[in-house]
């Protein structure tokens, strides 16, 4: 016997607060200088701006930083858009971005900028609180017209994102590649990095496709009795292109931890696909979940569950 439950996974979040190009909480963007050698004050300014809108929550204010014709390596519009920072904003009201200009290349009239972001936020109050945590490897393509720089497109290289809730949610270490060749197969461990002790740890992994349509929504997922303190699971990358993301979801009496990261999917990669996880002591022990091992829970632990909402 066992329930489902319903959760957010914590990959879109970071996905739509990228599209933003990364709002930064500083009024100056937080780089090298000499990296920044390439980009024109105007350009600076504008994502100075941005920022200050998207930490303001100010919709009208960030997309005009957005063409009408703006593109998205996950498939979004600027109408999808707006509606996913719509609905992202109204959950966590105290989201906050912190980011870094890797790297700035004219293209004629245009620029590619690489950033790297780190975004926190939080939902809820008291014991259904949740902590947002993302960083995020993106790379933004600007035009300049006139005295308006805007965001012509947007592609996602990597990322990582995790919601925590509770007393002592698990301190999970993920390893799982970031990119992979189509029809790979690919080795993902969670390993929870302290004692259990006579805990009772439930696990689940989801696996989705990347698209506009993923973006904000549900995910029905069934929580299995481990053995031990993690996952460890092989997937099988699909034969066509796109990105994936893959999310870890353990639970225990006093804490959730749903950690999530995207997987790029690529004909033109080949090479070593994973690495395992050094063996250094009995905590750090990988063990199958067991698929068909499933299990009760308590009202009171359901209840507790209850609070993981849709974002």
């Amino acid at each position: 016997m066992h329930k489902q439950f319903k959760i957010l996974v914590a990959t879109c979040l970071g996905s739509i607060a990228a599209a933003l190009v990364h709002p930064v909480l500083e009024s100056s963007v937080w780089a090298a200088p000499l990296k920044l050698a390439a980009a024109p004050q105007g350009l600076v300014s504008a994502i100075a701006n941005l920022d200050s809108a998207a930490s303001k929550r100010d919709l009208a204010a960030v997309m005009k930083f957005f063409p009408d014709d703006f593109t998205h390596g996950d498939g979004l519009s600027k109408q999808k858009l707006r509606e996913s920072l719509e609905a992202l904003w109204q959950k966590y009201k105290d989201i906050q971005y912190r980011t870094e200009i890797v790297k700035v290349e004219p293209k004629g009239d245009t620029y590619r900028v690489e950033t790297i972001t780190k975004i926190t936020g939080t939902q809820g109050q008291g014991e259904s609180q949740f902590k947002l945590i993302a960083t995020m490897n993106s790379v933004q393509v600007f035009q300049n017209k006139g005295d308006t720089w805007q965001i012509a497109r947007q592609e996602i290289l990597s990322e990582k994102s995790s919601l925590i809730s509770g007393e002592k949610p698990p301190i999970v270490e993920i390893r799982l590649p970031e990119i992979i060749g189509i029809g790979r197969q690919y080795a993902l461990d969670a390993i929870v990095t302290e004692p259990l002790g006579a805990s009772l740890l439930l696990g689940a992994v989801v696996e989705e496709k990347v698209n506009a349509t993923n973006y904000i929504k549900d995910a029905t997922v069934d929580l299995e009795a481990l053995r031990s303190g993690g996952i460890f699971k092989i997937g099988q990358a699909p034969y066509s292109e796109g990105d994936r993301w893959i999310s870890v979801v353990l639970v225990r009496e006093n804490g959730i931890s749903i950690n999530s990261q995207r997987l790029r999917v690529s004909k033109n990669f080949v090479g070593r696909q994973y690495t395992p996880l050094p063996e250094t002591g009995s905590i750090r022990i990988r063990v199958p979940a067991q698929p068909k091992k499933q299990t009760s829970l308590s009202q009171d632990f359901v209840n507790k569950l209850t609070f993981v909402k849709k974002v």
